[in-house]
């Protein structure tokens, strides 16, 4: 009886640890969080100096990254929308 309990514990135990069958391990999304945390950030192309800034606090404006101080200057420096000829 106490083998028959036994091995119903441990096959328990192999049933909640699973075969693997392709899942992500807490290694691999940890690895995964570290490369999109590298790719989420990028450095301001104005001339604030600022680096490794993330995305999500910056704004894309002809192909640059812009923080919002610097993208006031780059907006307020563009006058290709007006004709002063």
């Amino acid at each position: 009886m106490k083998k028959i309990l036994v091995l119903m514990g441990l096959l328990a135990l192999l049933l909640a640890a699973g075969c693997g069958g392709g899942d992500e391990t807490a290694a691999d999304k940890v690895e995964a969080a570290a490369e999109d945390a590298q790719v989420a950030t990028h450095d301001c192309d104005g001339g604030c100096g600022m680096k490794a800034v993330p995305v999500d606090q910056l704004t894309e404006k002809d192909g640059k990254f812009y923080c919002a101080g610097c993208l006031k200057k780059v907006e307020e420096e563009d006058h290709s929308g007006h004709n002063h000829g």
